[in-house]
């Protein structure tokens, strides 16, 4: 008989790591790779580019003129209601942080309509693998619900911004590749903690 496999003491483990530690408990992958919507969203009204910055997690660990610094060099785009931000199966080349308004996370299923799966807001992150230099192809697509403000990070960007300022760079591809790793292995855990519950896999008696 196949024994199965245990992972002792992860899910407690995870739990110090994630302050989103429900997202254990949801068999949702887009939530889980996604995270939760803020309490709060930190939306553009009332602040510049450098006091947004201070709320976006990937950035937490940077300097002020580091904020400086990139506010200097990332792009800001704006999307009506219903615009399309990346479409599925297109291939991807930059990061997008959202500033303000709602963006709605969707998947095509195989008869064409489009299945939502999660809403952003301020200040979320998403597509860093894009980034990064891997090769990507978007899974999902991403629409405006309502007028969305994002800033958009581009791998040319991260590259200038390693030739100009290594350290800066270095920091934050170091929270790139923290952020990368914790997501796919809440990921595989709650697929994983979900598969354990599944009647279909309970053990003989």
């Amino acid at each position: 008989m196949k024994k199965k496999f245990h992972i002792d003491g992860v899910k407690e483990i995870l739990l110090k790591w994630h302050k989103h530690a429900d997202l254990l408990d949801t068999p949702d992958p887009a939530r889980v790779l996604y995270g939760p919507p803020p309490e709060t969203a930190a939306g553009e009204r009332g602040r510049d580019l450098v006091d947004f910055f201070r709320q976006v997690p990937l950035f937490e660990d940077l300097s002020q003129g580091d904020l400086r610094r990139l506010a200097r060099i990332l792009h800001k785009r704006t999307y009506r209601d219903g615009e399309y931000i990346f479409e599925e199966g297109k291939p991807g080349m930059a990061m997008y942080i959202v500033r303000g308004g709602i963006v709605e996370i969707v998947r095509r299923k195989r008869n064409g309509e489009e299945m939502p799966l999660v809403t952003l807001e301020p200040p979320a992150t998403l597509e860093e693998l894009a980034v990064v230099g891997a090769d990507v192809v978007h899974w999902t697509s991403a629409r405006a619900r309502g007028p969305v403000s994002l800033v958009a990070i581009g791998r040319p960007d991260l590259d200038a911004l390693g030739r100009n300022f290594p350290l800066l760079a270095n920091k934050i591809l170091k929270k790139l590749a923290y952020i990368i790793a914790m997501r796919l292995q809440m990921v595989l855990e709650a697929e994983y903690f979900n598969e354990e519950r599944s009647p279909n896999n309970d053990p003989p008696q």
